[in-house]
């Protein structure tokens, strides 16, 4: 049997690097418990960097010969995992910090709040409301008489998927319940 192409190698060493920024994001968010968690992810996505291109120089640059035959491989492989990364963060930022954002802009267009016109400008019920909306026309959510059921499966497994991401980083999976 022969050995693998080393193209086949390089993208499946890509496609795994998400795989080894997370397994890197939920050791350090066990280290670092009281870090933000923004700057947890975002020390995972630059950490993975190296054990995903010692892989890269192992399996598939070591033996290529001068740098300048395969130089545009290395270039196209930063490329690749700096996008996986970013979008690994961000992903990541954006399940953190939704709630956050929006406060932050209602202070910004008002230009100082205090915090009780703020529980008023930020009430709960019209957040759901809201929400409750967006699942109605997402067919996520089936409505009748005011009675809400599970129609579409597609964002309660998302959630799910993210539930369980939260408790492989070791985060506190009712942190942001009310």
């Amino acid at each position: 049997m022969g050995r693998m192409p080393p193209e086949l190698g390089m993208i499946l060493i890509l496609l795994l690097a998400p795989l080894v920024v997370l397994f890197l994001h939920a050791v350090l968010a066990r280290l670092r418990r009281n870090a933000p968690p923004q700057k947890v992810a975002f020390h995972a996505s630059l950490g993975g960097a190296v054990p995903v291109f010692f892989l890269l120089w192992e399996s598939v640059f070591r033996h290529a010969g001068p740098l300048a035959t395969y130089a545009l491989d290395v270039i196209y492989c930063v490329i690749v995992y700096s996008a996986l990364s970013y979008i690994y963060f961000h992903f990541y930022n954006m399940s953190e910090t939704a709630r956050r954002i929006r406060i932050l802009c209602e202070i910004e267009q008002s230009g100082s709040v205090s915090p009780e016109e703020l529980t008023s400008l930020y009430r709960t019920t019209d957040v759901v409301s809201v929400r409750l909306r967006r699942l109605v026309s997402l067919n996520q959510l089936h409505e009748e008489d005011g009675v809400y059921s599970i129609k579409g499966r597609t964002l309660y497994w998302a959630g799910m998927a993210i539930l369980f991401w939260r408790t492989v980083l070791g985060l506190d999976r009712t942190r942001d319940k009310p």
